[in-house]
């Protein structure tokens, strides 16, 4: 059902909608279009990895498995993580190859470019996935239905809350001279440039284990 929704809104999104909007349009590139149905479709999946939890009839039938809370997690995480960037940039690909085929004949005043799994837009989106999709894991296992929508609202809470507090407790150091953002190394010896290092750091080094061990504890709880 992922793969179904995921490439329909590759072909009404991605391609056509684009096409349609974009009527001056002359040259069509797909790494944009893999780029977000990669982390929507990757998204929506991983908040559908313990999907059971959230049904009263199918709960204890699936806690009484024999496997253990961290075999559970392990085996929702490869495929949440690995198996689906795996298993979609190789769907993907063939069907960029038929859009390619197809596209021309359709639309004969556009250039279709080919997709290149090995760019560097491709391969840092599926760097940020890695990071990102842990978050959807946690929805998963500590939400009861409608993760993805509640998941996301918590981020989108999270962000704005953080904002706020960074903005109040930093906001003299926002005030500086115009004439100084003409230079970025006059911010590297600044204390928001070191806290911009430190949070960038936790973001690509903590955020993902962090969501592992939280996945994982709020599984082992549920068994008890």
């Amino acid at each position: 059902m992922t793969f179904v929704i995921t490439f329909g809104m590759l072909f009404f999104i991605g391609l056509l909608f684009s096409i349609v909007v974009e009527q001056n349009l002359v040259v069509f590139e797909h790494s944009g279009s893999y780029v977000f149905t990669l982390l929507a479709g990757g998204f929506i999946l991983s908040s559908l990895a313990f999907n059971d939890l959230g049904n009263d009839l199918k709960r204890f039938r699936y806690l009484t498995l024999p496997v253990s809370a961290f075999e559970r997690f392990f085996c929702m995480w490869l495929l949440t993580s690995v198996g689906w960037v795996i298993l979609f940039t190789i769907t993907y690909t063939l069907y960029t190859i038929l859009a390619n085929i197809i596209g021309p004949i359709i639309f004969r005043q556009i250039e279709f470019i080919a997709f290149r799994p090995w760019n560097e837009l491709v391969l840092n989106s599926i760097l940020y996935y890695f990071v990102l999709q842990g978050i959807f894991l946690v929805g998963a296992a500590k939400f009861k239905g409608y993760v993805f929508p509640k998941t996301l609202f918590t981020i989108i809470l999270f962000a704005i809350v953080f904002a706020f507090i960074v903005y109040f407790m930093m906001s003299d150091m926002f005030e500086f001279d115009a004439e100084l953002f003409n230079d970025p190394k006059t911010f590297e010896g600044m204390p928001i440039h070191k806290i911009w290092l430190a949070l960038k750091w936790m973001f690509w080094w903590v955020l993902a284990p962090l969501s592992w061990v939280v996945t994982y504890l709020a599984l082992k709880e549920k068994e008890v």
